[in-house]
């Protein structure tokens, strides 16, 4: 996995491993379906027919649906929660299938804070982990994050570079 850059501009995804976690709830969902009607077709004759017609074959039908419904959700999550550095702002867009304007700017010169979080022997495994924007009124947690510490510096380096840019343009207070 890598940041996608170019042009002063750094593109961040979730890690991979949850989206692997979404393909691994989907597979178990089958697999229970795929189990419920091995047992309805199985002991049909113990069971009754009424019983799995019209009760075994709607959960069976149902659990395919809901699977299959998740995982595309979960898919259309995972590939618009999207975290966008410029050179003046982070932008935080989280959009879904229903929510489709949810972007957020945080400027440059209002971050106070960034911490960063990787607890755990899967988490430094698979090196990703939490990043804390911390704000003067408001704290912004992401979840996820591919090496969050190295999207900490490049921030630091951006809001560098941002007060470098004031500075030389006579806006910066100081």
């Amino acid at each position: 996995m890598r940041y996608y850059e170019k042009d002063g501009y750094m593109l961040i995804r979730r890690h991979w491993i949850v989206m692997l976690l979404n393909y691994l709830k989907f597979i178990f969902l089958m697999s229970l379906a795929g189990l419920l009607f091995y047992i309805a077709l199985t002991f049909q004759g113990v069971l009754g027919r009424t019983l799995v017609v019209y009760v075994m074959f709607p959960v069976i039908f149902l659990t395919i649906n809901f699977a299959f419904l998740k995982l595309i959700f979960d898919m259309i999550k995972y590939f618009n929660r999207l975290i966008v550095i410029d050179n003046h702002s982070v932008i935080v867009i989280k959009t879904s299938l229903i929510e489709t304007d949810n972007i957020e700017l945080i400027g440059l010169g209002k971050i106070i804070k960034i911490d960063t979080a990787m607890r755990g022997i899967f988490q430094n495994l698979f090196v990703f982990g939490d990043m804390i924007i911390e704000q003067a009124d408001t704290t912004r947690f992401f979840d996820s994050v591919y090496r969050p510490y190295q999207v900490a510096n490049y921030i630091k380096e951006a809001q560098i570079r941002y007060e470098k840019e004031l500075v030389k343009s006579g806006k910066f207070p100081h």
